[in-house]
């Protein structure tokens, strides 16, 4: 075997997403921030990184804060 992939269980390491009322919900791998097809969750707020990603990595967690990005700068344009 030249290399192995592991996908354990996530755990949040803060509970400041749910202190602050986003909505969590059971992935795959664990618990993530629920966002909707614009990144947004629950409240008036944008989620971004590999908290809201049922696959945890580095890769996922830039595409997902870009996305994040510039959907929030296209609410700010376009209302």
């Amino acid at each position: 075997m030249k290399a192995l992939f592991t996908a354990p269980r996530n755990t949040m390491a803060s509970p400041l997403a749910e202190q602050l009322g986003r909505g969590l919900k059971d992935g795959l791998l664990g618990p993530m921030i629920s966002v909707d097809d614009r990144q947004q969750t629950t409240v008036p707020a944008s989620s971004a990184g590999d908290a809201a990603r049922a696959m945890h990595n580095i890769a996922f967690a830039m595409s997902g804060g870009t996305f994040a990005g510039i959907c929030a700068h296209q609410s700010l344009v376009f209302g």
